[in-house]
């Protein structure tokens, strides 16, 4: 099998039905193996089904769909019917999203990483046939749903790797990756079965020859995350404590330095970006999903850049 590559997309920021499928259409055509849509003021199943009903070969998937926003059971009928509509070609990615998101929408959460373990492991219950009767008596999902997990801590990655197909983690530099191989073998010897486990990999991704320009680039296009405790505490416990304490003082895009964006990047000419995503391939990522920055544009310049 030759290695696989994927793009991952940010349609809530304004995309119409016709640019969602416009983009699945061409990074298809353009060699990708996967296209994933981030669930963000969108519907992550709806945008992926979209994607896979103009497709025919990509796979398609969500990165990632939040678990407190919707039933395990809904979940798992609405990726059972995905999987069947696309041959088998649906990944469903979960997460927890973030608690800023999910006060703004009313939302209640505990224990972040305990739900999504346990969400996970209700979805693929679901998805066996298994749990009671509604209308009528539970049934198998016709066609397999593999299901992926975000994690970014230790922690996090063994309960992913015990109750999930995949890992779906983002910012981390090839030496995380690396050193996440333990976690991960932590995990699946507790899973209940002795499957493959796929790792996925989250590289933002920004193509020029200016690397100085790429950085203010880059900045500007994740200093959103910066406001995020679960992205903190991550950079912090990655070795980059002075950056994290300014992310929690609200400095923003500027409290990325260069170290930061170097490790957990892709920056440069298209031919460095290549040599970058083969490191992460060695330190153990399965599936390199390219992010690229917000906008129509932007997606479409990096899909053209890695074509295959």
């Amino acid at each position: 099998m030759s290695e696989r590559l994927a793009v991952a997309t940010l349609p809530g920021v304004g995309w119409r039905a016709a640019e969602i499928s416009r983009v699945a259409k061409i990074a298809e055509d353009s060699g990708f193996d996967a296209i994933f849509a981030a669930e963000v003021n969108n519907d992550g199943l709806a945008t992926v089904q979209l994607m896979g009903s103009v497709t025919e070969r990509i796979q398609v998937g969500t990165w990632i769909t939040s678990v407190f926003i919707r039933h395990d059971y809904a979940c798992a009928q609405a990726s059972s019917l995905i999987a069947d509509a696309t041959g088998g070609r649906f990944i469903l990615g979960l997460g927890a999203s973030h608690l800023p998101v999910n006060r703004a929408l009313g939302v209640d959460r505990p224990d972040a990483a305990q739900s999504v373990a346990m969400y996970a492991a209700a979805v693929k219950s679901w998805l066996r046939g298994e749990g009671p009767a509604t209308h009528l008596p539970q049934s198998p999902a016709p066609v397999s749903v593999p299901v992926y997990v975000a994690a970014l801590t230790s922690g996090q990655v063994k309960r992913a790797a015990a109750v999930a197909d995949g890992l779906m983690p983002i910012f981390w530099s090839p030496a995380r990756l690396e050193r996440s191989q333990k976690w991960v073998a932590q995990g699946r010897a507790e899973a209940e079965a002795a499957a493959s486990f796929d790792i996925t990999m989250g590289l933002p991704t920004f193509i020029g020859d200016d690397v100085d320009q790429l950085r203010s680039i880059a900045r500007e296009n994740l200093a959103l995350y910066t406001t995020f405790p679960y992205y903190q505490t991550l950079f912090h416990v990655s070795g980059f404590e002075d950056e994290a304490k300014r992310m929690a003082n609200g400095e923003l895009g500027a409290s990325y330095s260069d170290r930061l964006l170097d490790a957990i990047c892709l920056l440069g000419p298209v031919g460095k970006c290549t040599e970058r995503v083969a490191e992460y391939r060695a330190a153990g990522a399965d599936l390199p999903i390219l992010y690229p920055p917000i906008g129509l544009d932007a997606t479409l310049d990096v899909i053209k850049a890695f074509a295959r």
